[in-house]
């Protein structure tokens, strides 16, 4: 695993994490992906029940946290992605 941002990056957008992020910046809904793609992916259904009944303080703070771990800058990250923060 890489603690590259860029690389990263590069490798999310390929991934099914990359199609629900596409998602929420085309205006979709990242959720209904998630419940879609969560009867072939363990990992989705697992972050489905992360997020479930979670409110936005809580979501960014379970982001913050996992990046953390992996030694990430959330800023970073959101800078990437062209998202402000």
């Amino acid at each position: 695993m890489t603690n590259n941002p860029v690389q990263m990056l590069q490798g999310l957008m390929a991934s099914p994490a990359g199609q629900i992020f596409a998602a929420f910046r085309r205006g979709g809904n990242p959720v209904q992906l998630m419940q879609q793609m969560a009867g072939s992916s363990p990992q989705i259904a697992q972050a489905l029940q992360i997020i479930n009944g979670k409110s936005p303080q809580q979501l960014q703070q379970i982001a913050t946290n996992m990046a953390r771990e992996r030694g990430l800058d959330v800023s970073q990250i959101m800078q990437g992605l062209g998202l402000g923060r």
